[in-house]
C-alpha cells in the first residue's frame, strides 16, 4: 500500500538525476548503498532506493555530478518515505540537516541552470553548434549553418540575465561588470562549451559554442591527408586560418591528438577559454587557460619555452607580441600550431608581416620563410542534403619556392606555386570547393560566394549542379 505525504516547501524543488551513496549517520562500520535523485532543493533532496527506512533515520549522503571535482558530503535526515513498487522500490525524501555553504551555493547554482541545461542539451540533440541567448527573442541555435528558435517563447531581459549569471561564479560576475566581455566555459552532462558573455543596448547576452567530447581524427573530419604529415613536423609553425565558426579549433585538436598517439613530447596549450581536454597518451599534455592559469597570452607565451615543451599550441596569435613569441618558439626549435581569423594562405602570410613596422617588416619576412611549415585555411559549408557541414580548404605547405617568394615578399606568386604544387598536397580553395561540387556534396550557389577565380565553375561537368 503506498503512503502518501503532502508537505508545504520552504525551497522550491527541480527534477534532476543526480547519483547518490548513502549510508545511516550512527553506523559504526558504515555500510553505503546505491540510490539515484529525483529531484532536490537546497534544503533536502528526493532520492530512489531499494530500501525503506523510518521517518527521521540521520543519513549521510555523498552526491556525484559532473560539475565538481569531488562529491559533496551532506548530513540529512529521513522526512518523507513513499512506497513506489510494493516492497521493491521507495522514495525517500531527505531534508539537509548539516550542509556545507558552499555546497548550498552549489545547489543553489545548479538549479538556477536547469532551464539553461534544457536550452542547450535540446540544441546539442538537434546538432546544432552554436545557441545564443539575446533579450527580448527565443534562445536562437545555429543548426547547419542557420538560425532557428529553440522555442517560441521570447526570453525576457531579466530570465537571461538569470540564466547567465547562474552558472558564472563572484570572480567571473565582477570580471564582466568590469570589463563587459567575458570568454569562459561551461559544463554539463552533455560536454562543455566555450561561451562569450557580452553586453548588448545595456542587456546581457551571451554565445555558447558546443565542444564535442569526442575528438575525431583528421580523416574523420575530411581533411586533405597532407594535414596528417604537417602535424608529424618536429618544428616550425603551423596556422589554422578561417572565419568564426570554421572549425579551426577542431582541426587543431585532431592535430593534437594525433601527436598525443605517435609522439613521446610534452605538450603544452595555452587557450581561452580551455575546449577541447585531452587525455595524455604517448605525449604528456598540459592544458593553460588564459585569465585562470596565467594572466595573458604573452605572459604565459614567455613561460611557456621554459618549461622543457616540444609541442605549444596557442589558440590565437592576435597581436605582434604573441606573433613574434609564437615565430621564436618556432625558431628555436619548438613546433608551434595557432590560428589566425584570415581566409586564405597569401592573406595569412601578409597579416603576419604587415602587424610589424615596416622597420622590421623584412627581418619577419625571414623568419617566416625559415618557420613556416604549413598554412590550412577551411570554411565548414552545409551539405548539399542539409545532412550536416563539410569543410573545404586551402593548403599551403613549405618549400623552396615557398620560402624564397616569403623572404622577397612575392605573396601573390603563391597562388601559382599552390596550383602547380598538388602532387605535394597543396591546393587552392577554389579547387577544394569544385571538388566539393563535382562530388555532390555542396550546392553550386553554396561555393559561389567563395570562389575567387569565377572560370573555376567552368570546369563543373554538365549536371553536377
Amino acid at each position: 500500500m503506498k503512503e502518501k505525504f503532502i508537505e508545504k516547501r520552504r525551497y522550491s524543488r527541480i527534477p534532476v538525476t543526480l547519483t547518490i551513496k548513502y549510508c545511516k549517520e550512527d553506523e559504526l562500520e558504515p555500510i553505503y548503498k546505491d540510490a539515484i535523485s529525483n529531484d532536490i532543493s537546497e534544503g533536502g533532496i528526493l532520492i530512489q532506493t531499494k530500501e525503506s527506512l523510518p521517518v527521521g533515520t540521520p543519513l549521510k549522503l555523498y552526491i556525484t555530478s559532473v560539475r565538481l571535482t569531488s562529491p559533496i558530503q551532506i548530513s540529512g535526515k529521513v522526512v518523507r518515505v513513499e512506497e513506489v513498487e510494493e516492497g521493491k522500490l521507495y522514495n525517500l525524501g531527505i531534508a539537509f540537516t548539516a550542509i556545507e555553504q558552499k555546497h548550498t551555493d552549489f545547489i543553489k547554482k545548479y538549479i538556477q541552470t536547469v532551464d539553461l541545461d534544457k536550452i542547450l542539451n535540446f540544441a546539442v540533440q538537434k546538432r546544432a553548434s552554436d545557441i545564443h541567448l539575446v533579450a527580448n527573442q527565443p534562445p536562437i541555435m545555429r543548426l547547419y549553418g542557420e538560425l532557428i528558435p529553440v522555442h517560441d517563447r521570447a526570453l525576457n531581459a531579466e530570465e537571461v540575465k538569470g540564466l547567465i549569471y547562474g552558472f558564472l561564479t563572484e570572480r567571473q560576475k565582477e570580471k564582466f561588470e568590469k570589463d563587459l566581455e567575458l570568454d569562459t566555459s561551461y559544463i554539463n552532462d552533455m560536454g562543455r562549451f566555450r561561451v562569450n558573455v557580452h553586453q548588448e543596448k545595456g542587456q546581457l547576452g551571451a554565445a555558447f559554442r558546443y565542444i564535442s567530447t569526442e575528438i575525431k581524427s583528421i580523416s574523420e573530419l575530411g581533411l586533405p591527408k597532407v594535414v596528417e604529415d604537417l602535424a608529424r613536423k618536429p618544428n616550425g609553425l603551423i596556422v589554422v586560418t578561417g572565419p568564426t565558426g570554421s572549425g579551426k579549433s577542431t582541426t587543431l585538436a585532431a592535430m593534437i591528438e594525433q601527436i598525443n598517439r605517435e609522439r613521446k613530447c610534452m605538450i603544452i596549450s595555452l587557450e581561452d577559454p580551455i575546449e577541447y581536454l585531452y587525455q595524455s597518451k604517448k605525449a604528456i599534455i598540459r592544458q593553460r587557460e588564459i585569465g585562470f592559469d596565467s594572466h595573458s597570452f604573452i605572459e604565459a607565451l614567455k613561460h611557456t619555452l621554459r618549461q622543457d615543451v616540444d609541442v605549444i599550441l596557442i589558440g590565437e596569435i592576435r597581436d605582434l607580441d604573441s606573433i613574434s613569441i609564437a615565430l621564436t618558439a618556432a625558431e628555436t626549435g619548438h613546433l608551434v600550431l595557432t590560428t589566425l581569423h584570415t581566409t586564405d594562405a597569401i592573406s595569412t602570410v601578409n597579416r603576419i608581416v604587415d602587424v610589424f613596422p615596416s622597420s622590421q617588416q623584412q627581418q619577419i619576412r625571414m623568419q617566416l620563410a625559415e618557420t613556416l611549415r604549413g598554412i590550412i585555411a577551411q570554411l565548414l559549408l552545409p551539405r548539399k542534403d542539409k545532412q550536416g557541414l563539410v569543410v573545404a580548404n586551402e593548403i599551403l605547405v613549405q618549400t623552396p619556392a615557398v620560402a624564397n617568394i616569403i623572404r622577397q615578399g612575392n605573396t601573390e606568386q603563391l597562388r601559382t606555386i599552390i596550383q602547380t604544387s598538388t602532387q605535394l598536397g597543396m591546393q587552392t580553395m577554389d579547387s577544394s570547393l569544385l571538388k566539393l561540387i563535382t562530388d555532390g556534396a555542396i550546392a553550386y550557389e553554396t561555393a559561389l560566394p567563395y570562389v575567387k577565380d569565377p572560370t573555376i565553375l567552368a570546369k563543373i561537368p554538365k549536371g553536377s549542379v
